[in-house]
């Protein structure tokens, strides 16, 4: 790469992949004839075609530019400020277009290479990655397994270059600036197919994923004072407020004013509660660390059915009263909305605490744990099953009643103290009695595999500050498995694999990758139903009809459609327990002749778009934070390179350190004269017993009270509890 290519790249501030243009070799990816293209790009510029796209302005046109010298971002520039970029070389062009290409949100692919007899290249061209569209070769009747899922749509976006021969410069010939897709958020940028293979920038952190996962703590923390582990604790979280404006946390101490209780939530996990908030996992069992505290993660599922954690506390003990601390200051954190569903493990203090804080939400015993414990007790490894079944089966509460009687005849279990004790539960661990409420399709806290994966990062011999520190770095590692499936199911369209295409494509337009793959086994077990029969009720002005499975003659499901609105209810209540809609409904929306699902069957929280369905009671302002603070650590990223580099030599950190004094001068005229803000700040405000809550984003340069700014010293416990939330982003 020569000086002024390098120059550009460092400018830029972004990760280039190995060959230039982050793709790759152009004849695996586009598998086009490349004498056919290089034809028709010739034949264009001798006659002037004005196909393909906008060309280039010739009026005025001194094309004296360089994409370096820009005083305007990429992303900002206009068709006619492009075509009149020069660059020195096409490697030069296509780093150009994949930086654009990388403010912008898609990933770009080479198309075409012309060169002459002398082997300079004269022509070439790059397209977006979605360019084209897949190949139709797929046999849905003989494959053993699904297809691959494709990103092409037919995005017409390109880039062009030509040399020129009197000035040996590369002009631009073509471009096209619309995409007919979705652009990608910055953040699942690096997750586009075609850069899967681009090269990124190793930045040291001190410790890799594996050290994290086996880190092990050597030293004795019983010599290790108290309120010394808590000055570490809560020093932490202070120099978190830094980076992140939206964090809240809030602690307890005890009679001797030493740590007792703490619980902490980012400006990302509030968010993410704001639009999933409506069931929530607690898990009281999660190990211990080495000071005894038990580890509670507040948990629940996104649109893509993975594990997102809205908080976590250690506490001192697992009593009742504890647990009601806990929820009451989850509470506090989310705004006060409750969730509709709760799912614990069984312990009854917490169950105590749940109908104390939250009386309208539906809680659910987690049938792992119950599972475990019953075979335990049973003492018999054939009443797994039996008792599985009976805890899981789609029946009413009469049939429930009838199959429980039998199943302790079975065993000889009547009378006995625990089963006993659990049956008189049974509302809150029985399908037949929770079928009727939304749990988002979790009926255990084990099934998404939080535990197993937090325990990796989590040791017991980690004192008590690392403990807070780990958690934070296996988080980090959650959500970027997050971003990575926003990134797969905007880029990517799965290969229809039924004969109801029309209903295949739209629940693949509407609903993320994971919940589509749910919704099409729903399809496809439309062939397994029998229509017994179809009546139309006057009365209710709607059609019933009846179905019974292949094989299964005795089940009979019974579904409602209203033809005026397109409602559609069914005896099995998938839709209004997982969300979804269920093959019985498939079957009548297939006999109605309709292309789409109606409204009814599409839950919000599983569309690709759940994030922009706000409804009034979601917390605007804890949103914004979570902007601000993505926008913040993206830039941190972006100029790690460029810190590391400039520090090393006196010339690279003088001019660095001048170009950020010029470039930080631009930005503050852009928020003062434009004033940008997502949100105002809100005052300081006080809690009822005396503690502070901040939140919102401040002028670095601006002038606040004193107290909104102070740092609470860990050793200043006398009061009883204490809780912030800042947002002092300091530069």
């Amino acid at each position: 790469m020569d000086a002024a290519a390098r120059s550009a790249c460092e400018h830029a501030n972004v990760d280039l992949s190995d060959n230039g243009n982050g793709v790759g070799d152009s004849s695996d990816d586009n598998r086009r004839n490349v004498e056919d293209n290089e034809i028709n790009i010739d034949a264009e510029n001798i006659n002037g075609s004005k196909s393909g796209g906008a060309e280039p302005h010739t009026e005025n046109d001194t094309r004296e530019v360089s994409w370096v010298e820009l005083d305007k971002g990429l992303d900002e520039l206009t068709e006619k400020e492009v075509f009149k970029l020069k660059f020195d070389c096409d490697e030069e062009a296509g780093m150009f277009y994949e930086t654009y290409s990388k403010l912008v949100g898609f990933t770009v692919r080479k198309t075409y290479t012309k060169r002459d007899k002398d082997n300079v290249v004269i022509y070439r061209g790059w397209v977006c990655s979605r360019e084209g569209f897949p190949e139709n070769r797929i046999n849905i009747w003989d494959r053993r397994q699904v297809p691959k899922p494709g990103s092409r749509v037919g995005c017409l976006a390109s880039f062009r270059v030509k040399h020129e021969k009197k000035s040996g410069k590369y002009v631009v010939s073509g471009f096209v600036k619309e995409h007919n897709h979705e652009l990608a958020a910055p953040i699942a940028v690096p997750y586009l197919q075609p850069q899967k293979r681009a090269r990124t920038v190793t930045v040291e952190l001190g410790f890799t994923k594996k050290d994290i996962e086996h880190v092990q703590a050597t030293s004795d923390i019983h010599d290790v004072d108290n309120r010394v582990l808590t000055h570490s604790v809560l020093a932490y979280l202070c120099a978190k407020n830094d980076y992140d404006p939206g964090l809240f946390y809030k602690y307890d101490v005890d009679d001797e004013k030493q740590l007792f209780s703490i619980f902490w939530a980012d400006s990302k996990s509030r968010a993410d509660y704001a639009f999933f908030g409506d069931v929530l996992a607690l898990n009281t069992k999660f190990r211990k660390n080495a000071y005894g505290k038990p580890f509670i993660i507040l948990a629940g599922l996104n649109n893509h059915c993975q594990t997102t954690v809205f908080g976590c506390a250690l506490l001192g003990d697992e009593t009742a009263e504890t647990y009601v601390w806990l929820l009451e200051t989850f509470l506090d954190a989310m705004n006060h909305k409750a969730p509709v569903s709760v799912i614990t493990d069984g312990d009854k203090a917490i169950e105590e605490a749940i109908e104390k804080i939250f009386p309208t939400s539906q809680h659910r015993i987690c049938h792992w744990h119950l599972y475990k414990d019953a075979v335990a007790i049973a003492g018999d490894s054939s009443f797994g099953p039996d008792f599985k079944k009976c805890m899981e089966e789609n029946l009413n509460p009469d049939e429930f009643e009838v199959a429980w009687i039998k199943l302790m005849k079975k065993y000889g279990l009547q009378g006995h103290p625990w089963f006993e004790e659990i049956y008189s539960r049974r509302t809150k661990w029985a399908e037949a009695y929770l079928r009727e409420h939304f749990f988002a399709g979790l009926s255990s806290i084990q099934g998404h595999g939080m535990n197993t994966y937090f325990t990796r990062f989590l040791q017991v011999q980690l004192k008590l500050h690392e403990f807070v520190r780990y958690f934070d770095n296996a988080l980090v590692h959650l959500r970027e498995d997050e971003a990575k499936a926003d990134s797969e199911s905007e880029s990517t369209c799965p290969a229809f694999c039924t004969i109801l295409r029309d209903l295949e494509r739209h629940a693949a337009d509407v609903f993320t990758k994971s919940i589509f793959l749910k919704v099409r086994e729903q399809i496809m077990g439309d062939a397994m139903l029998i229509l017994s029969n179809k009546e139309y009720l006057k009365d209710e002005a709607c059609w019933v009809y009846r179905f019974s499975e292949y094989m299964k003659p005795d089940m009979i499901w019974k579904v409602r459609y209203h033809p005026t609105n397109q409602s559609l209810t069914c005896s099995c209540f998938k839709l209004i327990k997982d969300g979804l809609p269920c093959c019985h409904m498939i079957s009548v929306i297939k006999a109605e002749q309709l292309r789409e699902f109606p409204r009814c069957c599409i839950n919000k929280r599983w569309m690709k778009r759940a994030r922009s369905e706000i409804d009034s009671g979601i917390d605007i302002q804890a949103l914004n934070m979570a902007t601000e603070v993505a926008r913040f650590r993206i830039l941190n990223s972006t100029c790690s390179e460029m810190n590391y580099y400039a520090s090393q030599t006196l010339q690279g950190f003088n001019k660095a350190r001048n170009l950020i004094s010029k470039f930080t001068s631009d930005v503050k005229q852009i928020y003062n004269s434009k004033g940008e803000v997502d949100e105002p700040s809100p005052e300081v405000s006080e809690d009822a017993d005396g503690s502070t809550s901040r939140s919102g984003m401040h002028d670095p340069n601006g002038q606040c009270d004193a107290s909104e700014v102070e740092r609470p010293r860990p050793d200043d416990c006398s009061l009883h509890s204490h809780d912030q939330t800042t947002s002092q982003l300091r530069i």
